[in-house]
């Protein structure tokens, strides 16, 4: 992750408002203001201005804290409205 970090910060991204997806497995999620909504096929959250959905099966929430969301499950992919 810190070569990530590295090319972000670089070219002036803000990390603290990023989202990191790995397919069948996690999606993490930085600057959620909060869950809107929660079930084993999607979870809905309030990041910033954007509404973030992640798509997939069996999916739990791994942790969440100080705005940091880990989705656990077979993740499958993601919307942002």
């Amino acid at each position: 992750m810190k070569l990530l970090e590295q090319l972000l910060a670089e070219y002036g991204a803000d990390v603290t408002k990023s989202i990191t997806l790995v397919p069948g497995f996690c999606c993490f999620i930085c600057g959620v203001k909060t869950i809107t909504s929660f079930s084993p096929e999607n979870i809905t959250v309030a990041a910033g201005k954007l509404k973030v959905t992640v798509l997939g099966a069996g999916m739990e929430v791994g942790s969440y804290f100080e705005g940091d969301l880990m989705v656990k499950g077979d993740v499958r992919g993601i919307t942002i409205d």
